[in-house]
């Protein structure tokens, strides 16, 4: 994608990935008053719904294009999450173990046991299938990409096997294993992709579109900041048995909203055909924008570790954001040996499914 619309969605992008990374850092971290008189624990995971309607607007694009196949599709998607969610784990474990030994106390609330097996659970992306809740010990963010893994697979589906019942059968099939739970939010990433259609086939007027892109944009804002007033959160998010899913009709409304928003950027877009790009701004957004999976993944271990091994004073503001701040520059600095090789390892992979695809039909010939 190209032109504003692009460019407000790597905004959105970056602005929720720090949502999440402030508010986690207030919330587990011993950090507070990060902004004074602003709790982001309030909007946690309003943003990683966010995060779900930005995917499934992406997604959808990128399933648009004229070259897309199957067998790309599958090796993006692989190569997207794998070039990241294996070194988290990775991380996790290793970060973990030597925090706990240091500072015991800062990750007592963590279960000691079957950590292996919950990292093995996480790499599937099984974490959060029916009722089940998987934290790969500290890192409880990665909960969302058991969820998301999963709406990539059943979009895929949908878009790409052609044969009626051969969808539908597999459709049921998915659904049966992931359960109720992953289900129930699947709206919320839906209306990301619904936005991206409903941008193509919508026109309007220039007035028309500003006035509509303005007016979504304060709706999406108040009920952001207003969700209690709007009854958008019932308070059960992360309680059993939905977990993550105990606010879905909150959050799917609120997805909604994020999602018509977005429709009126596509439709503003259409209309400023200048080239952005080479603007500094710009380029400094895509930037940020390019690390922001990876500030999603790495953050929550990282803000455990330096307060196991700094042991710094929770309450001293220069203490705090010096903590902040050495966070964010390792996370760049993994974000540059991980995320910052996706191209490399999609090409890769395209190349394998490539050579596996070319194979299947050759070898049913035989």
């Amino acid at each position: 994608m190209r032109g504003l619309i692009s460019i407000y969605l790597d905004i959105f992008r970056f602005i929720a990935a720090m949502g999440v990374f402030l508010s986690h850092a207030e919330q587990h971290s011993g950090f507070s008053g990060i902004v004074p008189g602003v709790s982001f624990m309030n909007f946690d995971h309003k943003f990683v719904i966010i995060f779900f309607v930005i995917s499934g607007y992406v997604i959808a694009a990128s399933a648009s294009r004229p070259d897309r196949t199957a067998a790309n599709y599958t090796a993006d998607r692989l190569a997207r999450l794998s070039s990241v969610v294996i070194p988290a784990l990775l991380l996790t474990y290793v970060l973990d173990t030597i925090g706990a030994m240091v500072s015991p106390g800062v990750y007592s609330f963590i279960d000691p046991h079957w950590q292996f097996l919950r990292l093995l659970v996480n790499f599937f992306y099984c974490q959060q299938i029916w009722f089940l809740c998987v934290n790969p010990s500290s890192n409880t963010a990665l909960w969302s990409l058991g969820y998301e893994f999963w709406y990539y697979v059943l979009f895929g589906v949908w878009i790409f096997v052609e044969t009626k019942a051969a969808k539908i059968l597999l459709l049921f099939g998915i659904a049966l294993l992931i359960g109720p739970k992953i289900l129930l939010l699947l709206p919320a990433w839906a209306m990301g992709a619904g936005a991206f259609y409903a941008t193509k086939a919508c026109r309007c007027s220039f007035r028309t579109s500003i006035w509509l892109f303005a007016g979504t944009g304060l709706a999406a804002i108040a009920a952001l900041v207003f969700e209690n007033q709007f009854g958008l959160n019932n308070g059960k998010s992360g309680l059993p048995p939905l977990y993550y899913s105990s606010n879905f009709l909150g959050d799917n409304l609120f997805a909604a909203i994020v999602g018509i928003h977005f429709v009126c950027c596509g439709l503003f877009s259409r209309w400023l055909t200048r080239d952005f790009e080479p603007y500094a701004a710009v380029k400094a957004i895509r930037w940020a924008a390019g690390h922001t999976f990876s500030l999603y993944v790495y953050h929550m271990p990282l803000l455990f570790f330096v307060l196991a091994i700094a042991r710094y004073d929770t309450r001293n503001a220069l203490d705090v954001v010096a903590a902040m701040a050495v966070v964010l520059v390792i996370i760049a600095g993994l974000s540059k040996v991980t995320e910052e090789r996706y191209p490399a390892l999609r090409t890769l992979l395209r190349r394998s499914f490539g050579t596996f695809t070319g194979a299947v039909p050759r070898l049913a010939t035989k």
